[in-house]
């Protein structure tokens, strides 16, 4: 045995270097090797192992890595390498303590960030075969720490003192030898239900299924899992609904966003769906969330404050904390059109701070971009917020005009319909003696023909509004220097504009 202990140390620390193999079938392989690893293989050089393992499963450190199937596999390992040891490890013993500390401390927060690997090449979302291996290891993970946790309850006492102790000191033990605790069954819940709400079916059961096997296990109960009892009213023990089916589970699933804890997540991962293309997904995830708000009978869990508020604030959210992912803040940008549309938020008690915040953010995430959807839903926003009689209003109006001068032909146009629409609904925006000029300009400029003829036009309207014409002639001017030949410099524009028009548009 000895013998082939001392050969197995060798094979170890080569299997740890798979990730770096330049062959991809080495790095699948290695991470299920070291998955199958016998428990006295693995106590030798558990920790290298499980920190190899926890970097493999997600591609921060590698955003470009296309081998989606290695992070699933290494995903498998890992989960497989702590089931054997938690399975054989003495849990009193400094091994077992640290085996278990570690699981807590770094294992499963690799896993969490698994569940946000979305990468897509030409197979699809391959990303989401390292979700759905992600839900998976998190749930056995979370057996594993429960079951410590109640073994450790039960001997805790007897440790101490032969005596029974009472409620309170058995609260007291429960508390300091709890691995899983709050926290993470917080973030265990809020990570599997925004997979719940996205956009894939599959995924969408299996992430349902695996909350409803977390909420009723039989043989392990899960603690310290927030906002339980809405969650069991959400997802009924007794009943076989199909989860697959959006217009079954988006009304369900979408009064998680009662609880604050969960919400912010949730919408991040609701919006892929109410803003995405496939319109039968689309229709059903609106449709519920609009009725979400609508719906009288729910409660809210911060008094006083609407649905409507508590939603724009956790949208904000979103738009700040995915910042320049398109993937998300599009989609996000969508979802806000058509619930404006739908007058949501127009009434909302304190709407003038969440158009504040929201003309401050489609700033920088409309500069520059490419994505013809992001930026026509960006100008209805605009639009909307314009249409205010305040400063927001204004402040959005200002914005709106920079777009008659976008170098893509059919955003001028759309820019300059939505100035007109603003214009019939807010006449404190141009003063009245202009106003008929501004409209003139509007209707009879040809947006879709030559730039610089539309920027020209722009500076009009712009100095009708008041706001001159400094902030808007910047990209003029840099066009200008950056391309001598204006009509060469239009030229290639227009055919840039239309390349990138096509690319978007899926063809």
């Amino acid at each position: 045995m000895q013998r082939g202990l001392s050969g197995i140390v060798p094979a170890i620390e080569k299997a740890r270097l798979y990730r770096d193999d330049p062959n991809v079938a080495a790095r699948r392989g290695g991470a299920l090797a070291l998955g199958i690893l016998p428990y006295e293989f693995l106590l030798l050089k558990w920790m290298p192992v499980m920190s190899k393992l926890c970097s493999s499963c997600t591609i921060e450190d590698k955003a470009d890595d296309p081998d989606a199937e290695a992070r699933v596999n290494s995903v498998r390992g890992l989960i497989l390498v702590c089931e054997t040891l938690t399975s054989n490890v003495d849990q009193s013993s400094d091994i077992g303590e640290s085996v278990y500390a570690y699981i807590k401390v770094e294992v499963m927060p690799a896993l969490f960030r698994a569940l946000d690997d979305y990468a897509v090449d030409n197979r699809g979302d391959v990303g989401s075969w390292v979700r759905e291996a992600a839900m998976d290891a998190l749930e056995r993970c979370t057996f594993i720490l429960c079951k410590r946790d109640a073994v450790a309850v039960r001997t805790a006492p007897a440790a101490e003192d032969k005596s029974e102790p009472s409620d309170m000191d058995a609260n007291a033990i429960s508390t300091t030898c709890q691995l899983f605790d709050s926290s993470i069954a917080q973030g265990l819940v809020a990570g599997i239900a925004k997979q719940a709400v996205e956009k894939i079916d599959k995924i969408r059961e299996i992430a349902v299924r695996t909350l409803h096997r977390i909420l009723y296990n039989q043989e392990q109960f899960v603690p310290s899992i927030p906002y339980r009892k809405l969650l069991e009213e959400i997802i009924p023990n007794n009943s076989d609904l199909e989860w697959a089916v959006p217009t079954v589970s988006y009304p369900r699933l979408v009064k998680i966003l009662q609880a604050g804890c969960y919400s912010k997540p949730v919408l991040s991962g609701l919006v892929i769906s109410t803003g995405g293309l496939q319109e039968s997904l689309r229709k059903a995830s609106t449709s519920a969330l609009v009725g979400y708000l609508q719906d009288s009978s729910i409660n809210i869990d911060d008094e006083g404050k609407s649905r409507e508020y508590l939603l724009s604030h956790d949208i904000l959210w979103v738009l700040q904390r995915y910042q320049k992912c398109d993937r998300v803040i599009t989609p996000t940008l969508k979802t806000i059109e058509t619930l404006l549309s739908k007058q949501v938020f127009l009434n909302m008690e304190g709407h003038g701070d969440f158009y504040s915040e929201l003309v401050n953010l489609l700033g920088p995430e409309l500069k520059g971009s490419k994505d013809f959807t992001k930026l026509c839903a960006g100008l209805s926003i605009l639009g909307y917020i314009s249409s205010q009689l305040d400063g927001t209003g204004t402040r959005a109006f200002s914005q709106l005009l920079v777009f008659l001068g976008h170098r893509y032909p059919k955003i001028r146009k759309a820019a300059a319909d939505q100035v007109y629409l603003v214009l019939l609904q807010n006449d404190s925006l141009i003063s009245a003696e202009d106003m008929y000029k501004a409209q003139e300009v509007l209707a009879e400029t040809c947006w879709e023909g030559d730039v610089e003829e539309a920027r020209h036009k722009r500076s009009e309207l712009n100095a009708m509004a008041g706001f001159g014409v400094a902030t808007s002639q910047k990209s003029e001017n840099r066009q200008g220097a950056r391309a001598p030949d204006v009509r060469n410099a239009a030229s290639t524009d227009e055919n840039t504009s239309y390349s990138s028009l096509v690319e978007f548009s899926g063809y």
